[in-house]
């Protein structure tokens, strides 16, 4: 388990967390076009989020990863009242969303190649310990990327060393790599904004999250983060997002 959120990032970068607004339902992604708009979800929705795996099979339910073998649970229909039952109480004050779930994806191979390839330089640039191997992807970019909450302020490589408390960037380095191995969205189809994001969870609703999606969840934050998260009902850890053609756009926390 990582270290808690407020202790991986700069006094700083935490005043800027700290910012958010706490009854916003609405929330923004940082690109090149600066802003996107999340959707309006439903955790009431009666449209159960498919998880698309390879072949772009479909599954009702969340993906587990054992022994590096994927494999999908379909929710049981006859649990639902159950379920709702069940829901802890820390969820029940989120707001209510309309419309439907995001579709769930976890083929990295079914990605365009473009996609793939900044996915593979980012994710073997997070094992490799060394945070200078972070300057082969960012090379990779005409640009680069928005990272932390800066755009094009100095070294890339210093900000990352900015975004913890360990100066070697390991730490930064493990965030990384989790969340690339977690599921994936693709948001803004057929618009300039269309971006592929890791983890799923920041387009996804935290109250429309089944048990154990959670679990995904927390193998990304700890409790106080959930917490924060649960009162603004969004996720708001970090996210990568690549565009089709390769881009890698950004490396963020926040709104």
């Amino acid at each position: 388990m990582l270290a808690c959120l407020n202790t991986r990032l700069p006094t700083l970068f935490l005043a800027s967390l700290m910012s958010l607004s706490a009854g916003a339902c609405l929330a923004s992604q940082v690109t090149t076009e600066r802003i996107i708009t999340l959707p309006d979800y439903s955790a009431s929705s009666p449209d159960t989020s498919p998880i698309l795996g390879p072949n772009g099979e479909g599954s009702g339910g969340s993906r587990i990863s054992i022994d590096g073998e994927i494999t999908s649970e379909t929710p049981d229909s006859d649990d639902t009242d159950s379920d709702i039952d069940d829901t802890p109480d820390m969820l029940s004050d989120q707001p209510v969303f309309t419309g439907p779930l995001p579709t769930i994806m976890s083929d990295i191979d079914a990605l365009p190649m473009p996609v793939q390839n900044m996915h593979k330089a980012l994710y073997r640039a997070a094992l490799s310990g060394t945070i200078e191997a972070l300057r082969t992807p960012i090379e990779m970019n005409e640009m680069p990327p928005i990272l932390g909450l800066e755009e094009g302020q100095g070294d890339p490589i210093e900000q990352l060393r900015q975004m913890t408390s360990a100066p070697d960037g390991a730490e930064i380095l493990a965030i990384l790599a989790e969340i690339l191995e977690s599921n994936f969205v693709l948001i803004g189809q057929g618009t300039p904004q269309e971006m592929y994001v890791w983890p799923y969870f920041a387009h996804y609703p935290v109250s429309a999250l089944t048990a154990p999606q959670r679990v995904e969840l927390f193998r990304l934050i700890t409790s106080g983060d959930y917490e924060e998260m649960d009162a603004l009902g969004q996720y708001i850890f970090f996210r990568v997002g690549i565009a089709p053609d390769g881009t890698w756009h950004y490396f963020v926390a926040g709104e």
